[in-house]
């Protein structure tokens, strides 16, 4: 059996500050094979790591990057210098207004290009995903949901579900990257039915479940 890919959860969630350099170095360092992080644009054009519409009650997308790294918010770019080559990122693209993800466009073209092939571009909106496709043809993308959608759209050839949704999908066909598993006997369940990942909080009890 294949052992699926080990993503720490908004780097190493259970351990250290999610979306942070800290917790992504972290994951790193115990072998995870990549990290999972949210991003966001903020107002000056930063796309900066945060899970959350609102840091310190004020929308990101109304902040300037000066302040949100005050307040210890860190940049993509800073989680790019935590990510040794030939591990892999996977980027969740939060849902964004119309022309947000255009806006942001050229810079996010310009630090994920030189690692297309080892990054993965997630979305809960398909519209994200069309843009993110066009503008990294080199990324793999996944659409991200709670729910199985209807109709269920393959388009992007891999899903990331909730994992307790794995089962109902196997039928598809499509590789799947289900999310937030943390319990050892659902993570030795979900390697058997084949997944191509699992993202976890704790990604060295992951590692440990499935190499003990």
């Amino acid at each position: 059996m294949r052992r699926p890919l080990v993503i720490g959860h908004r780097g190493f969630r259970a351990r250290y500050p999610a979306n942070t350099a800290r917790a992504v170095a972290a994951a790193m360092a115990i072998g995870a094979d990549g990290a999972e992080v949210d991003i966001r644009l903020t107002r000056d054009g930063v796309w900066v790591c945060h899970h959350n519409p609102d840091d310190c009650a004020i929308p990101v997308a109304r902040q300037r990057w000066a302040t949100l790294r005050r307040n210890g918010v860190d940049a993509l770019e800073d989680i790019l210098a935590a990510i040794p080559a030939g591990r892999w990122l996977f980027l969740e693209i939060k849902p964004l207004p119309p022309g947000e993800m255009q806006r942001g466009a050229g810079a996010l073209e310009k630090l994920i290009s030189p690692r297309c092939p080892m990054t993965r571009v997630l979305s809960l909106s398909e519209s994200v995903l069309e843009t993110a496709r066009d503008l990294l043809p080199g990324c793999a993308r996944s659409l991200i949901f709670a729910d199985t959608p209807e109709p269920l759209d393959c388009r992007h050839r891999s899903l990331s579900p909730h994992h307790r949704l794995v089962e109902r999908l196997l039928k598809t066909g499509c590789e799947l990257h289900p999310w937030t598993v943390d319990h050892p006997r659902r993570i030795r369940k979900l390697a058997a039915l084949g997944v191509a990942s699992i993202t976890s909080n704790d990604p060295g009890l992951c590692l440990d479940t499935l190499t003990g």
